[in-house]
C-alpha cells in the first residue's frame, strides 16, 4: 500500500509540473539586450559580382560561400529530380583534374571542406580552409568550377540512394504531414513538386550537364568571406560575362497563386492515411512576401499564438493545461514574394478532433482581441533578445544582410529591426491577427489511421502517402 501511494505522489508531483511549467517560464522577464548590429559594406568586383566581407584574423581560418542565382525555380519544364540529382552528384563528382573522390580526398588532406547546394532561388558553393594552405586549396577548388565532372557510374550510385530516400519519406508522421500541405499549397509551382522515383530513374547525364552548365553561367553573383581572407585571392573565381547573359527569371509565386490554391482545395480536411501511434495534425496559410508592412506585427502574434514555446497558447493550451498533444506551435517562412504560416500538433488518434478544434478557436479574432498589454510586451521582449543571435557569428551575419537585399528589405532593416517591434501596439496585432490568422483561409492536414474519417462526419478528404 505504501508503495502505491508513493507512485501516486510522484505521478501527482510530475503531472504539477508538467501543468505548471508553461506558467512558470511564462512569469520570466528579461530586459532587452544592448547589442549594436554591425555595418555591413560590399564592394562590386570588375567581374560584376557583389563581395561581402567581414575580416577577422583571430583564426587563421577563411569561410567562403559564392552565391549563384540560378536555382530550382529555373528549372523551366525540367523536373525537379534533375537538380536533387545534380546537387547530390555534383560535389562527388569533383572536377577533370581531381575526378571523383581525388576531389574532396584532396581537400580534406588540407583540412579544408566542400559542399554545394541547389536551393529554390540559387546556388550555394561553400568552402572553409586554413589560411596557411590557400595556394594548395584554391586551385583545387577552382579546377571544380573550370572543369566539372559528372560522372555517370557514380550519378547511377545516387540515383539508388535517392530512391532509397524516397521509399522511406513517408516513415515519419510530421515530415509526411508537412510535404503533403506544402504539395497542396504550392500546387502547380516547383515548391509544391515531390521527387517520383520513375521521373529520378529517367534521366540522363545531359539532363543534369544541361542544368549544371546554366548555373555555371549565370553572370548574378554574390561572394560571402569571413575569417583571415585576402579578396585578392579570389579574383580568379569571378569570371567576366558578356552583357545580355542573363538567364531567364524562372517562375514567380505570389500569395494570389498560393489563395488561388487554397481556394480550390476547398474546407475539406485532407486525411493522409498512415497506420500510426501518433496523429499528426496542420494548418497551413498564405502570408505576404517578407518586406511588406505587416511583417513585425505578424512576427508578434505568431510568437504568441504559437511560436514563443512554453510561452504561447498552443503550447499552454494544448499540452500544458489539458495534455492532449506531444507539441504544438506554429511557425513563418517568409520569401521575397511570398509568406506562410502553419500551426501543427501531434497528438494521439483519439484526441485529433478535439485538437484541431482548440487549434481553431486558439486563432480566433475573440481570443486575439482579448490579448493583453503584458502579453505583449513579453513577446516583444523575447523577440528583441533572440534577435542577438543573427549575429552569433559572421557568417551568419553576412547571410542575414544579402537576405534582406534579395528580399528587397528596406536599407538599415537589420538596424532597425528592434524599433519596429518595440512600436508595435495590440490594435496592430488584432488587425493582422483578422487578415492572416483566419481558420478558413487555412488547409488542414492530417495524418493518420483511416478511422479518424469518421470522426470528422463527411468533412474529409482522404489520399494516399503518395497520391
Amino acid at each position: 500500500m505504501k508503495r502505491i501511494y508513493l507512485i501516486l505522489i510522484i505521478f501527482s508531483f510530475f503531472n504539477l509540473s508538467a501543468r505548471e511549467m508553461g506558467e512558470f517560464v511564462r512569469d520570466i522577464q528579461f530586459k532587452p539586450l544592448v547589442f549594436e548590429v554591425p555595418q555591413i559594406t560590399s564592394v562590386k568586383h570588375p567581374s560584376g559580382v557583389e563581395i561581402f566581407s567581414l575580416k577577422n584574423s583571430e583564426f587563421p581560418i577563411v569561410y567562403a560561400d559564392l552565391y549563384v542565382y540560378h536555382g530550382k525555380k529555373h528549372l523551366g519544364k525540367r523536373s525537379v529530380e534533375v537538380s536533387k540529382l545534380l546537387e547530390d552528384s555534383w560535389e562527388l563528382s569533383g572536377s577533370k583534374t581531381y575526378p571523383k573522390e581525388k576531389f574532396l580526398e584532396t581537400l580534406e588532406f588540407y583540412g579544408a571542406s566542400f559542399s554545394v547546394s541547389i536551393d529554390y532561388e540559387k546556388t550555394v558553393f561553400s568552402f572553409v580552409y586554413l589560411k596557411s594552405t590557400e595556394k594548395d586549396v584554391l586551385p583545387v577548388i577552382q579546377s571544380f568550377f573550370d572543369a566539372p565532372n559528372l560522372d555517370e557510374t557514380l550519378v547511377a550510385t545516387t540515383k539508388g540512394k535517392l530512391s532509397e530516400e524516397i521509399k522511406r519519406r513517408n516513415d515519419n508522421p510530421t515530415a509526411l504531414g508537412s510535404r503533403k500541405a506544402k504539395e497542396a499549397l504550392f500546387r502547380g509551382t516547383i515548391a509544391g513538386t515531390s521527387m517520383q522515383i520513375p521521373l529520378l530513374e529517367s534521366l540522363k547525364l545531359n539532363d543534369l550537364a544541361e542544368f549544371q552548365s546554366e548555373i555555371l553561367k549565370e553572370p548574378k553573383r554574390r561572394f560571402l568571406v569571413t575569417g583571415d581572407y585576402d579578396l585578392k585571392s579570389f579574383d580568379s573565381f569571378f569570371p567576366t560575362f558578356s552583357v545580355g547573359s542573363e538567364i531567364q527569371n524562372g517562375e514567380v509565386i505570389t500569395p494570389s497563386v498560393l489563395s488561388e490554391n487554397v481556394r480550390k482545395e476547398g474546407k475539406d480536411i485532407r486525411l493522409v492515411v498512415k497506420d500510426v501511434n501518433q496523429t499528426f495534425i496542420s494548418m497551413i496559410g498564405v502570408l505576404p512576401e517578407h518586406n511588406h508592412p505587416d511583417f513585425y506585427a505578424i512576427q508578434v502574434l505568431n510568437y504568441i499564438i504559437g511560436a514563443g514555446g512554453f510561452n504561447s497558447y498552443y503550447m499552454r493550451e494544448i499540452r500544458n493545461n489539458r495534455g492532449l498533444a506531444y507539441s504544438a506551435g506554429s511557425n513563418t517562412d517568409f520569401q521575397e514574394n511570398y509568406g506562410t504560416i502553419q500551426f501543427f500538433a501531434m497528438t494521439k488518434t483519439e484526441s485529433a478532433k478535439e485538437v484541431l478544434s482548440l487549434m481553431r478557436e486558439l486563432i480566433q479574432p475573440k481570443l486575439i482581441d482579448s490579448l493583453t498589454e503584458e502579453e505583449l510586451v513579453r513577446a516583444k521582449n523575447a523577440i528583441i533578445n533572440q534577435f542577438v543571435f543573427q549575429f552569433e557569428d559572421d557568417k551568419r551575419t553576412l547571410g542575414s544582410e544579402v537576405r534582406r537585399r534579395d528580399h528587397k528589405m528596406p536599407d538599415g532593416y537589420l538596424q532597425n529591426f528592434r524599433k519596429e517591434i518595440d512600436r508595435l501596439t495590440l490594435s496592430d496585432l488584432k488587425r493582422v491577427g483578422k487578415l492572416y490568422f483566419q481558420s478558413d483561409k487555412l488547409l488542414v492536414t492530417i495524418v493518420g489511421p483511416k478511422i479518424l474519417e469518421s470522426f470528422f462526419q463527411g468533412s474529409v478528404k482522404v489520399i494516399s502517402p503518395e497520391d
